[in-house]
This record gives C-alpha cells, structure tokens and sequence, in this order.
C-alpha cells in the first residue's frame, strides 16, 4: 500500500509539472517579446543581384536603429535572408525559413514585390510584416497583418499627373510601361487622374521588364507626336528606353517614377536632362546621415533608403512600447486602419545630372 501511495504521488506530482509547463507554454503567446527574450526582427531583402546596392544601404539603417536601440536598454535581433533581387521563390523560401525555424515576432522587406508571394504566408502565421518602400491598395487589400510604412504609389501617379497636367500644361499623353506590380499600379493611377482632368492618353503600352529593345514602340509614339511621354520602368531597362529616344529624335517631356534612380541617371548621360520623375524622401536626412558617417566612416549613398530601413525599426519599437499583448496590436495603433503610412513623394527633374525638386 505504501508502495502505491508513492507511484500515486509521483503520477500526481508529474501531471502538475506537466500541466504547468504547458500553462506557461500555451500562455508564452500572448506576452510581448520583451518579455521572454530579444524582439526578432526577420529582414528579407536583396542582398545580392542586380539590387543589392538597394538592400545593403537599408541594412545599414536597420543596423544603426538596432545599435540606437540596444543602448537604450530594447533588445533586438534581426535575422537576414537574401531574396536574390526580388526572386519570388527566394522570397517565399526566405519567409518560410525566418516564420517556422527562426520563429520571428516581426518580418520587414523593401517592395511590394517581395510583399506578393510572402502576404498569405505571414497571415496564415499571423505575424505582422512591414513593406518600407511601397504603399499602395495591394497592401491595403492583402491582409490584416501586411504594413506599409512607405510612400503611397496610387499618390506619385497622381500628384505627377496633377503636375503634368497643370504645371506643364501638357494635354496628349503616351505611356510606356513595364509589366510589374509597381509600375502597373503608378500607371494606372496617372492614367485615370490625367484623363480626369481633362488631358487625353494617346498611347499606352504595357512591356516586359527585360526589354531591351524599344525602338519599335519608340516610333510609333514619335508618328502620334504627344506632348509627354509617361515611362514607369524598373532599373536599369529605362537607359536603353531614353538613350535609343535620344538616337531616335523622340522629342517630348518625359515623366517617369521613383523607379528613376541615380544610377539610371548617370548611365543615361544626356539622354536623362530634363526628365521628371517623382522620388521618395526623408524628412531628417543630416541627423540619419550623421550617424551613418560615425559608424561607417563616409557618407551614405543613398540616404533615402538608409532611412527605410532605420525607420522601420523605429515603427517596430514604437509597436511593442505601445501594445501590452502583441506587436500586432501595436502595429494597428501605429498605423492606424489603413495599416500604411502613406507618405506622398515629391517631384523632381533631372539638371545638370542631377536631381532638383521643383515642388
């Protein structure tokens, strides 16, 4: 009898360990990281290919805002997967691996490229995802845990049309664009918001990324003679795109958007004078620039997406302080219902090799 009073405490004594544990597991889900360990942080962005230069200035932001942090007592760790250049299969690998092995409280990437083929991953895991580059409907529309802390692409279609259309006193339009998700968006949206006020559209062609060759829809746009030319493409296909119309004798305004980077400007040489494009910003480039210069040793290339990536990390901090269960919670408080920033871009043109803002 004794002998069975003692197996009896025993099987009672491990069922009460055994229920605490799984107490405590079962309940792990709803404190905050803060709580349990350092806030992970899952970055996927292009770290090799033809965007690395984009992906390796964002880290860098991402790293000085984690160092800021870290001396501030918030502990972080951010874990990197490489999506290849925007390769939905890396992307979706990426995502994959950083949600079910490195089991990440957030993930962040640059473009709503990379946003695609990785929303229903991170809804049916229930774990927020922040886009720094990109705001747009997609975004909107992809789920209650897809964010966007960028720039409205519905917006710089409009406000470009807006400024073509008013500034410009422009009134016959072609467009030109790439097949892909941003420029198909952009265009769109200067397409309708011109034809709203009043200018006509005389051309519009959709075109593979990977075009090389333009010279065909070139000519057919110099017959029709329009008064600017519309070209949403993704670098670095917009060279030949201005340098075979510069060979061609297209004579017109050409607008373009955030795709314009300054890359694109240099190899373009003369053929790029006087193009406008609408560009993304930051609001505090000389503090960001300054403690890039004290970590790195020289300036940032790009500060613009140095600032992506710091400030996402700052917008995720800000999460976690304002919500007392989740970081889902407090992304919403951040974000609002929207879930995006929504932040408008500014115009500028091409002076010199240069860009100038003009509005």
């Amino acid at each position: 009898m004794k002998n069975m009073d003692k197996n009896t405490k025993i099987i009672i004594g491990a069922i009460i360990v055994f229920g605490v544990v799984w107490l405590g597991y079962s309940m792990s889900g709803t404190k905050k990281p803060t709580e349990t360990g350092a806030i992970k942080i899952g970055a996927i962005l292009p770290l090799s290919g033809n965007l690395a230069f984009f992906g390796e200035e964002i880290k860098k932001g991402v790293d000085l805002a984690v160092d800021e942090l870290k001396r501030e007592g918030v502990d972080i760790q951010v874990i990197y997967e490489d999506d290849q250049s925007l390769s939905p299969r890396a992307t979706a690998n990426a995502a994959n691996k950083l949600l079910n092995i490195d089991k990440i409280d957030v993930g962040l990437t640059m473009l709503v490229e990379e946003s695609r083929p990785i929303a229903p991953i991170f809804n049916d895991k229930k774990i927020p995802l922040l886009v720094l580059w990109d705001s747009n409907k997609f975004i909107k529309e992809s789920g209650e845990y897809l964010f966007s802390n960028g720039f409205s692409t519905e917006m710089a279609g409009r406000v470009m049309a807006e400024y073509a259309r008013k500034s410009l006193g422009l009134r016959k339009i072609a467009i030109l664009e790439h097949i892909d998700p941003w420029a198909e968006i952009i265009a769109k949206s200067f397409k309708d918001n011109f034809k709203e006020m009043g200018g006509s559209v005389v051309y519009d062609e959709k075109i593979p990324a990977d075009t090389t060759d333009y010279r065909t829809s070139i000519l057919k746009i110099k017959k029709l003679n329009p008064d600017g030319v519309y070209f949403p493409m993704v670098p670095m296909n917009s060279v030949r795109f201005l340098t075979q119309s510069d060979q061609l004798g297209l004579k017109s305004v050409f607008l373009t958007g955030d795709g314009f980077i300054q890359d694109v400007i240099d190899k373009s040489g003369d053929s790029s004078e006087g193009v406008y494009f609408t560009n993304i910003f930051t609001a505090n480039p000389d503090d960001i620039a300054s403690k890039y210069q004290a970590v790195y040793g020289k300036n940032p290339l790009d500060i613009t997406l140095v600032s992506f990536g710091y400030d996402g990390v700052l917008k995720i901090s800000e999460a976690y302080k304002k919500s007392k269960k989740s970081i889902k919670g407090g992304m919403d408080m951040v974000f609002g219902e929207n879930r995006s920033a929504d932040k408008v871009e500014k115009i500028f043109k091409v002076v010199n090799g240069v860009a100038v803002e003009v509005n």
